[in-house]
C-alpha cells in the first residue's frame, strides 16, 4: 500500500480545519498544504502549526500533492476543480467531504477526473461552523463513507482508507446512490424536520412567547441541528433534491397514516407506532453520526449561586478540561440540575469519577 505524506486541503472550515489538526496530532510525517478564501484563516493555521504551507493559488500551490481533500460545499466544486485539474500531478488522488455524492460524481465524470477520484463523507460534524470550531478529535470513532468511481483504483482506495484511519475514523465503502439514500433519510430530511418544528413554534407561539420559554429538554435536543448553516443546508438539499423528495413522500405517507389513526382514536395502532420506533431505535449503532456525539454528564446539585464555579474548580484541580457547563432550566426528561460537556469519552469518565469521589451524584447523559 502506498503511503500518502503530502496532503492538500482546500477549505479550512470545520471539516478541513479539523482534518488538518487531526493529521498533525496523529502523524509526524504528513506535510499539509492548505488554501482557503479567507487569508486570515490560513495565517492563523500557519501560526498554530496546524498546516505547513499556505497556498496563494489553487493550481501551483498543490503541484506536489499526493492527495487533495476538497473540504468545500458541493456548489463550489466546479470552478475549483477546473483550476486544480491541470496543475495536479498525474498520481494525485482527489477526494471530497461533501454530504451528497450524485452531483459530485457526475461533475467528476464530466471533468475527466473519475480515474483519480475517491468520494468521501465523514459522518461527523457540529451545528457550529468555521475554522474556529475545528478540533482534532472531530472524527474519532466516526464512520467515514468512501464512494469510489468505476475507474478508481484499488490502490488509491486503500491509500485513502489509511488516511481516514489516521484521522481516527472508520472507513465504510459504498456506492454513491446508496450513500445519498442513506444521508437523505438520516441527515437531510431530519434537518428539514428540525427546521419545520422550530418554525412551527414561531408560527403557533403567542405574544407572551411561552412556547419559546418552554422549548427546552427534548424539544431543544431534537431541533439542535436547526442551528446549522442555512447556506450550507440549502445547497445540500438542492444537491440531493430527487432523493430527498422521494424520502419526504414516504415520510408524508407515514404522517398521514398516523394522523388518520389519531383522528379515529386507534389506540393499538398508535401504540404500535411508538413501540416499533422504540425497538428499532434501540438497535442503532452508538457510533458518531452526522452530528458528532457529545460527551455530557448530569450532576445532581442544588441550583444555587456559585455552584457552577464550585464544580468547575473541582474538575480543574483534577486537570479535567470541560467544553461547556450550565444549569438545566428544564428537568422534563433528565435528573440533575447541572449539565457538563466534555471533549471526549475519556474526559467524561474522569469527570464522573472525580465528582462521585467528591460526594456528588453524577451520571452520563445518553
Amino acid at each position: 500500500m502506498k503511503e500518502l505524506r503530502r496532503i492538500g486541503i482546500i477549505g479550512l472550515g470545520l471539516i478541513g480545519g479539523s482534518m488538518a489538526k487531526a493529521f498533525k496530532r496523529k502523524s509526524k510525517s504528513i506535510e499539509i498544504t492548505a488554501w482557503d478564501q479567507d487569508g486570515d484563516v490560513i495565517r492563523k493555521a500557519l501560526a498554530e502549526g496546524v498546516i505547513d504551507h499556505g497556498a496563494d493559488k489553487l493550481g501551483s500551490g498543490f503541484s506536489e500533492a499526493e492527495a487533495v481533500f476538497l473540504c468545500i460545499p458541493v456548489f463550489a466544486m466546479r470552478n475549483i476543480l477546473k483550476e486544480l485539474r491541470d496543475a495536479l500531478p498525474d498520481t494525485c488522488i482527489l477526494t471530497d467531504v461533501g454530504s451528497t455524492k450524485g452531483e459530485v460524481l457526475a461533475l467528476i465524470q464530466e471533468l475527466g477526473l473519475a480515474h483519480r477520484f475517491i468520494g468521501g463523507h465523514p459522518l461527523a460534524g457540529s451545528e457550529k461552523s468555521g475554522y474556529s470550531a475545528a478540533k482534532a478529535n472531530l472524527f474519532e470513532n466516526a464512520y467515514y463513507c468512501l464512494t469510489p468511481t468505476e475507474k478508481s483504483s484499488t490502490e488509491d482506495l486503500e491509500a485513502i482508507k489509511h488516511l481516514v484511519e489516521v484521522l481516527g475514523a472508520i472507513p465504510l465503502v459504498l456506492n454513491g446512490e446508496e450513500h445519498d439514500k442513506a444521508t437523505a433519510a438520516i441527515s437531510h430530511v431530519p434537518h428539514v424536520v428540525a427546521a419545520l418544528l422550530v418554525n412551527l413554534v414561531g408560527t403557533l407561539d403567542g405574544p407572551n412567547n411561552h412556547m419559546k420559554t418552554l422549548a427546552a429538554g427534548g424539544f431543544k435536543d431534537i431541533t439542535r441541528i436547526a442551528s446549522s448553516s442555512p447556506e450550507l443546508w440549502a445547497g445540500i438539499c438542492l444537491s440531493n433534491k430527487d432523493i430527498i423528495l422521494d424520502t419526504l413522500k414516504t415520510l408524508g405517507g407515514a404522517l398521514s397514516e398516523f394522523e388518520e389513526n389519531l383522528r379515529q382514536g386507534q389506540w393499538d395502532k398508535i401504540q404500535h407506532f411508538f413501540q416499533s420506533a422504540r425497538l428499532l431505535r434501540n438497535t442503532f449503532s452508538d457510533r458518531k453520526s452526522l452530528i458528532q456525539k457529545t460527551f455530557d454528564i448530569l450532576v445532581d446539585v442544588e441550583d444555587r449561586p456559585g455552584i457552577i464555579a464550585v464544580i468547575a474548580t473541582a474538575l480543574a484541580r483534577e486537570s479535567i478540561n470541560i467544553k461547556n457547563i450550565g444549569i438545566l432550566n428544564n428537568r422534563e426528561t433528565e435528573e440533575g440540575a447541572l449539565e457538563i460537556q466534555f471533549e471526549d469519552e475519556e474526559s467524561r469518565e474522569k469527570g464522573i469519577a472525580a465528582l462521585i469521589h467528591l460526594g456528588y451524584k453524577a451520571k452520563k447523559k445518553e
